[in-house]
C-alpha cells in the first residue's frame, strides 16, 4: 500500500513563445491560444458550439465545466460576452480543470497579449491563487469562477455539479491522451445536466467515439484558423430553469453566521439573523489572526485548509489592519516540521519562508483582522432580532457556545472551552504566534488565548489565574516580558469537534448545523458558508466531495 503523499503545490508549465505573440507549453508542446485571434478563437470553438448566450439567457443559474483553465481566455471572453448578454438576476457559474496552473507573474505575461480583455484579465490576476492544489472559489460580482488545480481525472470526481456547457481545451489528444479517454468522458456525462452542450477544438475520431458512446450527439463542424474542423455535441433534453425561493434564518452573529449572511447576500438573499445583544462570542474579541492550518500529507482536508486560507484573504484584504505573522516553534521537532513544510512548499514562497538563522516560519501574507469590523460590515442591512421568527422556513444553528442548550441531538462530538485574550504592556512591534498569539495593537499587545475546559462558573468572566498563564506562555515561548496593561480582559468559548474538523450537518428537513470552527473561524467559516449556500441553493460547490462529507459529524469515528 502506498504512503502518504506530500502535499506540495502543482508544477507550473514551461511558458515558452513563438513569433513573440504564439504562446506554447514546452511540456506538451502545443499553442495555448491561436495567433489568429485568441477571443476570436473562443467564441466560434465553445461560446458558439455551445448555444452561448441564447442559451443562458432563460436560465437564472448556469454552469460552465471547462477541461484546461491554461491562459484563462476562454473564462475571460465568456465573462466579457456575459456582461453584456446576462439575464436579469442571472449567475454565471464557471468550473475550470488545470493540471498546470500558472505562476502569477506568468500569468501576467501571457493576458498583456490580449488587451482586448484587459479589464478582466485585471481582476482575475489581482485574486490569483497561483499554483495551490485544490479548489479555488473566486468571485466576480455575479460570476463565480472554481478553479480545481489537480489532474482531471481526479478533479472531475471531486466535483459536485450540474453541467450546462463543457469547454474541452486541455492540449491535442496525441499529445495529452489521459485528458481524452474514455473514463473522462464518461465522467463528462455523469455530470451533464439536461440538453448540456459540448464544443472542442478536436476532430479526432476517437474523442467523436467516445461521445456518441455515452450518449452525445456529435457534429464535425468547420474550424477555425488553421484547424479544419472541430466537434460540436449536444445531450437530449431541457433543463427546467428551478427557481428556489428561501427565508432562512441564522442563528447566531458570530463569524459563521456572518459568512453564511454574506453568501445569501451575494446572491439576492437577505436573511434574517437571530443573536443576543452583549455579543460574548469569540468572533467579537477586539483582534483576530488569519492564517493557514498547514498539513504535511496531502490529504482532501489539509488543501482544504489552504484553499480555505486564500478564500478568506480575499475577503478580508481591504479590511485588514496589519500583514505578516511570525510563527516561533514550541520545540525541536517543530523546527523540523518547519524546515519540511517550506522545502515541499505548499504555497508560494510570501506565504510561507522558513529563517534558518532564527529558526522561524514568516506567514507574510497573513492578516491580522478586526472581527467587529468585518462581522459589522457583512451583516449591514440585516435586521437582527432577538427570537427566532415563525416565518423561517430554513434555520441554521450557528451560535457557538449557545448550541450547548440548544442542540438536541446527543452524539454531536462538541467540545466547548474557555479561552481568554490579555491585553499587555510589551516591547513587541510584529505579530508573533507560538501555539498562542502576540499581537501590537493600538499601543498594546493582546496576548492569548488559554485552553482550559468549562468548570460550572461563568466562562465568560475573565480571571486574573488566566491573565497569568498568558503572560507566563508568552514570557516562555518567546522571551518577551509582560505587564498587565490595564485594559480588559476578554474570555469566551471555543467549540471544536472530535477529529477538530468544522461540523456541517442537516439535522433534518429545515435545520442545518454549522459549528466546529474552534479557534480558526476566521480562516474556515467563510469558504464553509459559501458551500452550505451552494449546496442549498444547487449550485456548484466550492469544496470537493471529498471535504464535504467529512464534516458531515455522522461521519466522525
Amino acid at each position: 500500500m502506498p504512503g502518504p503523499k506530500p502535499l506540495i503545490q502543482c508544477t507550473p508549465p514551461k511558458l515558452i513563445w513563438r513569433d513573440k505573440n504564439t504562446p506554447i507549453s514546452k511540456d506538451y508542446d502545443d499553442i495555448y491560444f491561436s495567433s489568429e485571434g485568441a477571443v476570436s478563437e473562443t467564441e466560434t470553438i465553445f461560446l458558439k458550439a455551445c448555444g452561448i448566450p441564447e442559451r443562458w439567457k432563460d436560465l437564472e443559474n448556469f454552469t460552465i465545466c471547462e477541461l484546461g483553465f491554461g491562459s484563462g481566455t476562454n473564462f475571460l471572453t465568456t465573462m466579457k460576452m456575459w456582461q453584456k448578454t446576462k439575464p436579469k438576476q442571472g449567475r454565471l457559474h464557471y468550473l475550470s480543470i488545470e493540471k498546470h496552473p500558472f505562476e502569477k507573474s506568468q500569468l501576467q505575461e501571457i493576458l498583456l497579449s490580449l488587451p482586448e480583455l484587459k479589464n478582466f484579465s485585471d481582476e482575475l490576476i489581482k485574486v490569483w491563487p497561483g499554483p495551490v492544489k485544490g479548489f479555488h472559489r473566486l468571485h466576480f460580482g455575479d460570476v463565480s469562477l472554481t478553479l480545481i488545480h489537480d489532474n482531471a481525472f481526479d478533479a472531475l470526481h471531486e466535483i459536485d455539479a450540474r453541467v450546462d456547457a463543457w469547454f474541452l481545451d486541455g492540449f491535442s489528444p496525441s499529445k495529452n491522451p489521459d485528458m481524452w479517454s474514455d473514463e473522462i468522458i464518461e465522467k463528462i456525462y455523469d455530470l451533464s445536466a439536461k440538453g448540456a452542450r459540448l464544443g472542442t477544438f478536436t476532430a479526432a475520431g476517437a474523442v467523436k467515439k467516445s461521445l456518441e458512446k455515452v450518449g452525445f450527439k456529435v457534429h464535425k463542424r468547420e474550424g477555425f484558423g488553421r484547424k479544419r474542423h472541430r466537434l460540436e455535441a449536444i445531450l437530449e433534453g431541457k433543463r427546467v430553469n428551478k427557481k428556489i425561493m428561501l427565508a432562512p434564518t441564522i442563528i447566531g452573529a458570530g463569524i459563521a453566521g456572518a459568512s453564511l449572511a454574506l453568501a445569501f447576500k451575494r446572491r439576492g438573499i437577505i436573511p434574517q439573523i437571530v443573536h443576543k445583544e452583549d455579543f460574548i462570542a469569540a468572533s467579537h474579541n477586539i483582534v483576530a489572526l488569519v492564517k493557514p492550518r498547514l498539513d504535511l500529507q496531502d490529504r482532501p482536508e489539509s488543501r482544504f485548509f489552504l484553499n480555505s486560507y486564500l478564500y478568506a484573504l480575499n475577503l478580508y484584504k481591504d479590511h485588514s489592519l496589519k500583514k505578516g505573522v511570525t510563527q516561533i516553534p514550541k520545540s525541536s521537532d517543530e523546527i523540523i516540521r518547519f524546515k519540511k513544510l517550506c522545502s515541499q512548499s505548499p504555497l508560494p514562497k510570501k506565504h510561507l519562508k522558513y529563517n534558518g538563522t532564527e529558526n522561524k516560519l514568516k506567514l507574510g501574507e497573513s492578516l491580522i483582522i478586526c472581527p467587529k469590523l468585518i462581522i459589522n460590515n457583512w451583516l449591514k442591512g440585516i435586521h437582527l432580532k432577538q427570537e427566532i421568527p415563525k416565518n423561517s422556513d430554513l434555520k441554521f444553528l450557528a451560535a457557538g457556545f449557545g448550541l450547548k442548550n440548544m442542540l438536541q441531538v446527543e452524539n454531536i462530538p462538541l467540545r466547548f472551552t474557555r479561552g481568554q485574550i490579555s491585553s499587555v504592556k510589551a516591547k513587541l512591534k510584529s505579530t508573533l504566534s507560538y501555539g498562542g498569539y502576540a499581537i501590537p495593537i493600538g499601543g498594546h499587545v493582546i496576548v492569548g488565548a488559554t485552553h482550559n475546559r468549562l468548570d460550572g462558573n461563568n466562562p465568560f468572566t475573565p480571571r486574573v489565574s488566566d491573565d497569568i498563564e498568558n503572560i507566563n506562555n508568552l514570557k516562555n515561548f518567546t522571551g518577551i516580558a509582560a505587564t498587565i496593561s490595564g485594559e480588559d480582559s476578554r474570555s469566551s468559548v471555543r467549540v471544536t469537534s472530535k477529529n477538530t474538523l468544522p461540523i456541517i450537518s442537516q439535522l433534518d428537513t429545515n435545520t442545518w448545523l454549522f459549528t466546529g470552527l474552534g479557534s480558526r473561524g476566521f480562516t474556515f467559516a467563510p469558504l464553509l458558508a459559501e458551500a452550505i449556500v451552494s449546496k442549498i441553493l444547487q449550485e456548484p460547490m466550492p469544496i470537493a466531495k471529498s471535504v464535504w462529507a467529512k464534516f458531515d459529524y455522522t461521519n466522525v469515528n
